[in-house]
């Protein structure tokens, strides 16, 4: 598990003189305008990639200077599937720390410490190893059927899941790691961490789960005190439903976990046997054969 993204801004009154000028001068402006009379309707800033020679990350100003990209990007080697450091030890504010020393290194000047910062949006991502990558789509063809109050499923695109997609409160992604890490390596523009045809190999099986806590989140939520067990406690609690068994050995401690929580042995038995067949027959040919409540 791992904290692969953040977003978090610094008002722009709270920077020196020289850092504001060297802010506001980054990146492009975009701007609205009427054809008809010229008026400008507005005018904003567009994200500037920052990099070195192996880390990347992105920055603006309006009002604000905004950060934002992968902690794990800036930690250690790069490598954003497993991460390092802070971003592997789901530290918040080593994150955030570690994104300013960044932008301080590349700008070439001083910037507030984390204190002064706000953060509006974070990703928990967690991996899942399974057998192969045809059990991981396998998995996905599951988690597209998953319906109901906050699970219900707002977008698909590939091998990609997505739950409440617009929301920003919380909103849940699962896709398939290897298929996805290949994607980004073809990428002409990629200047992100080489990944080894080994490692990427050995990504293939890797079943991506993330949750994004938006901005609606941290407004009732003091990102200074957040600890990881509290941002596990948040990812364990939104997918838990979902994949809450995974953790099982084998059949028999599914069985045994099946029948303690069904209300009666006849539900019990019905459910593992529900379970059963999509084992051998596939989850298709399962969903055709029982009923829709089952």
């Amino acid at each position: 598990m791992l904290l692969d993204w953040v977003t978090v801004r610094c008002p722009l009154e709270l920077l020196s003189d020289e850092a504001r000028l060297i802010a506001q001068n980054l990146g492009d402006r975009i701007s609205r305008f009427c054809p008809k009379t010229g008026d400008v309707r507005y005018v904003t800033t567009a994200w500037d990639s920052i990099r070195s020679d192996s880390h990347q990350m992105a920055m603006r100003a309006g009002s604000d200077l905004w950060l934002q990209g992968s902690p794990a990007r800036l930690i250690g080697d790069g490598d954003a599937v497993f991460g390092a450091g802070a971003s592997a030890a789901l530290c918040l504010v080593g994150c955030v720390t570690r994104m300013i020393q960044f932008a301080k290194a590349q700008l070439n000047v001083d910037l507030p410490s984390f204190e002064k910062w706000i953060v509006s949006r974070i990703d928990i991502t967690g991996n899942y190893r399974l057998a192969s990558l045809a059990e991981v789509r396998e998995a996905l063809a599951l988690l597209r059927n998953c319906d109901g109050g906050r699970y219900r499923v707002s977008q698909q695109k590939g091998d990609t899941v997505y739950w409440s997609h617009g929301s920003k409160m919380k909103s849940g992604k699962a896709y398939a790691k290897g298929p996805h890490l290949i994607h980004l390596m073809k990428k002409p523009d990629y200047t992100g961490y080489q990944y080894s045809p080994d490692q990427i190999q050995k990504s293939e099986p890797i079943l991506r789960l993330e949750l994004k806590l938006g901005r609606e989140w941290f407004s009732r939520n003091n990102w200074q005190t957040l600890t990881a067990e509290q941002l596990k406690k948040e990812f364990d609690d939104y997918f838990g439903r979902m994949i809450g068994g995974a953790e099982m050995k084998d059949d028999g401690d599914l069985r045994k976990a099946v029948m303690a929580a069904a209300k009666t042995e006849g539900q019990g038995k019905a459910a593992y046997g529900c379970w059963m067949m999509i084992q051998s027959e596939g989850w298709e040919r399962a969903r055709d054969f029982y009923a829709k409540p089952s």
